[in-house]
């Protein structure tokens, strides 16, 4: 003759398991987003873009072929740049690092200059961020008051991050510009 089983244990245990698994299933959906979610930065300063002076950061490298799109800028003007980025809009302000890359002229219609960015972001004495880069990529409309560019990679502390960058015109003298840049991304 076989002994009973008590099933009022059984059915506890049961239970008791279940409710384990559920609480380990809520917590790596838990931790999933935690990870999906990244951590968030917003980066601020301003992009000093010289074209003038006694040493430019910004240079013509390929002349465009097209019309002029607005005085002294014509389709197909390809710069490449190497421009301070600082704590302030003031030249004299405190560096934090450089803007580095080229931009082209990618817009035929007259009035409406837009340009083709693609720029690093190298971070020298930002914080804790010294080291790291942010990649920039996307159009550049410069008659709009603020302008939206893709976060699309970085290095160092910002290694895969996504995001993007609000830019706007602080002041443009003849061919200088200081642009104020808040950058906002998620690695």
């Amino acid at each position: 003759m076989m002994a009973k089983r008590s099933t009022r244990s059984g059915g506890r245990l049961t239970c008791a398991a279940a409710a384990l698994m559920m609480a380990i299933v809520v917590l790596q959906l838990q931790q999933l987003m935690a990870a999906a979610a990244g951590d968030k930065h917003h980066l601020h300063f301003f992009m000093h873009d010289g074209y003038t002076g006694p040493r430019p950061t910004a240079v013509l490298i390929v002349n465009g072929t097209g019309a002029p799109v607005m005085s002294g800028v014509r389709f197909g003007d390809t710069v490449v740049m190497d421009d301070m980025l600082t704590e302030g809009p003031s030249r004299g302000s405190r560096p934090v690092g450089r803007a580095q890359g080229t931009y082209v002229t990618a817009s035929l219609e007259k009035g409406q200059p837009a340009m083709l960015l693609s720029m690093n972001v190298v971070l020298t004495d930002y914080g804790g961020y010294s080291g790291s880069t942010v990649v920039v990529m996307g159009r550049n409309d410069i008659t709009a008051p603020v302008r939206e560019l893709a976060v699309v990679g970085g290095t160092g502390r910002f290694r895969m991050a996504t995001g993007y960058v609000l830019w706007k015109t602080a002041s443009w003298k003849g061919k200088n510009a200081v642009l104020e840049i808040d950058v906002y991304l998620r690695v």
